[in-house]
């Protein structure tokens, strides 16, 4: 009998999205439909005293969404995995309430299948606070070095086992305030507008010579041979949307990165991410690395903006494209 083995999980995603939607709904029936029953339930907030403890705490959890009145929440990172029936996620989100206050929360959650269904089973929610306010010393520095030097090594490993290192054009898609359009369609509707949304992506993408590597909920990553055909897709993917509603923010960027079996892995791939996560819904923001690329087309962009990008050091220099001649 094959190993069961760690696998990015759509099914997890999908009902951790469902758990931040019922908060903002303040809803105690969906909260009580997507937590464990069992005694060894646990929710640890950010306060000393909120350590709780065993089933019942769904009432809890949909108070304190109404009692925050949140207008808004923002996905910024969502990431979910599964082996057997045991499942993980690690989520950041960003909510607004409706008074006009914004804070960003890190949640991570684990997930066991009872009665055939994904529940948490324990929540883990707190605001990041700098290290330097704790300990009274910077501590990334350091511990950004160590990460980066191991990071080099394992791609020295992987592209000289199992991948090669080259130059590639990434994209990356996303749908602007996903979570509320999701919530507002349901969620049969909004996973038929989904897949067709993802299905029309992959056409135009494969149409430019490109490859869709992955998708996961709303988004995806695609890779270029040519960062003109990767140009040309993202403003086909913008062209083709017919729902008003589904406002695709894409990013892209060219760099070095290691190809590992249908997969990218390296710093371009985190950048090209990054990038795309700084467009605004219906914008196609590129890397100055791509723009230079791009240089002998007809290249139409809007003013260049400078900004930083979280996780890469430095400042980076992102163009809106327009246009391109065909």
């Amino acid at each position: 009998m094959a190993e069961e083995r760690v696998q990015r999980s759509p099914e997890v995603e999908a009902v951790f999205r469902r758990v931040w939607r019922a908060f903002v709904d303040g809803s105690e029936a969906a909260m009580r439909n997507l937590m464990s029953g069992d005694a060894g339930f646990r929710m640890i907030l950010s306060a000393d005293d909120q350590w709780f403890a065993g089933p019942g705490l769904a009432p809890m959890f949909a108070e304190r969404g109404r009692v925050m009145d949140v207008e808004r929440l923002e996905i910024e990172r969502l990431e979910a995995y599964e082996k057997g029936d045991v499942g993980w996620v690690a989520s950041e989100v960003t909510v607004t309430t409706r008074s006009g206050i914004s804070g960003t929360f890190r949640t991570t959650a684990t997930l066991v299948v009872e009665d055939g269904v994904w529940k948490a089973i324990q929540v883990h929610t707190s605001v990041g606070v700098p290290q330097a306010d704790v300990f009274g010393v910077e501590l990334d520095e350091g511990l950004s070095a160590l990460i980066a030097s191991l990071e080099d090594a394992t791609a020295a490993e992987i592209s000289d086992v199992a991948g090669t290192s080259g130059i590639v054009t990434l994209m990356f898609t996303d749908i602007e305030d996903s979570t509320h359009l999701s919530a507002a369609r349901g969620d049969g509707r909004w996973s038929q507008d989904i897949q067709a949304h993802l299905g029309a992506v992959e056409q135009v993408v494969t149409g430019h010579g490109g490859r869709v590597v992955k998708t996961l909920g709303d988004g995806s990553m695609a890779a270029f041979s040519s960062a003109a055909s990767a140009a040309r897709a993202a403003l086909g993917i913008q062209q083709m949307e017919s729902d008003d509603e589904l406002r695709v923010r894409i990013g892209v960027h060219t760099g070095e990165a290691v190809a590992i079996g249908d997969d990218y892995a390296g710093v371009a791939v985190a950048k090209a991410a990054r990038v795309a996560s700084a467009a605004h819904g219906g914008e196609i923001l590129i890397s100055s690395a791509t723009r230079e690329l791009l240089d002998r087309f007809n290249c139409e962009t809007a003013p260049e903006r400078v900004v930083e990008l979280k996780g890469l050091p430095g400042t980076h220099r992102l163009i809106p494209l327009l246009s391109l001649a065909p």
